[in-house]
């Protein structure tokens, strides 16, 4: 389903991959694709995986495929590389049809996609941190909301127990005085007044 080549010239290397006959329209195709346009594959990666877009499993399969092929077939660092250019373009057409009034037929149109995406080599400054900085930044959070998190259970949990029971058990006056209000709510409602 991938094809991948690389292009060996003195600034940049290049590494091409190519998904063909998705079963998506390109129109949808080219609203994920659009949105990863000149990040590096880590700021790409983390933008895909939350993107709720039908196309976004796919391409995020394309882009896994061309950072392998990328480091097992000519020995290139993943963390270096950036989306120099990635198009959706139209594929073929399947044609359906479906019944309509007085025998006729109605034509459905079922649209593929090729999605061809080009993958540059770039130094350390621009891509290197970025991905790491990233993920380190997530996890620190983390751990440190699980920490406060903890603090304030083991801190909390004797005084935020006592007002809940306090809270459950009325008086036999409130109940009854419940009982009278929302008598009176279903009489005044039904009579109009």
């Amino acid at each position: 389903m991938a094809k991948v080549s690389a292009n060996k010239t003195p600034s940049a290397q290049l590494v091409r991959a190519s998904a063909r006959q998705l079963h998506i329209a390109p129109r949808k195709m080219r609203l994920v694709t659009d949105a990863i346009k000149n990040l590096s594959a880590g700021q790409a990666l983390a933008q895909l995986q939350h993107m709720d877009k039908k196309g976004a499993p796919m391409v995020i399969k394309l882009l896994k495929s061309a950072l392998a092929n990328a480091k097992n077939n000519f020995s290139l660092d993943p963390e270096k590389m950036f989306i120099k250019n990635i198009s959706a373009d139209m594929g073929t057409v399947m044609k359906r049809y479906f019944p309509r009034a007085r025998g006729s037929a109605f034509v459905i149109r079922r649209k593929l996609s090729h999605v061809n995406l080009v993958l540059e080599e770039r130094g350390k400054a621009k891509a290197g941190g970025v991905k790491l900085g990233f993920l380190q930044k997530a996890d620190k959070e983390k751990k440190a909301e699980a920490s406060v998190d903890q603090k304030d259970a083991t801190n909390e949990k004797p005084t935020s127990e006592t007002p809940k029971k306090q809270q459950l058990f009325k008086s036999e006056e409130q109940v009854k005085m419940n009982k009278v209000q929302n008598k009176r709510r279903l009489f005044n409602r039904k009579s109009g007044e």
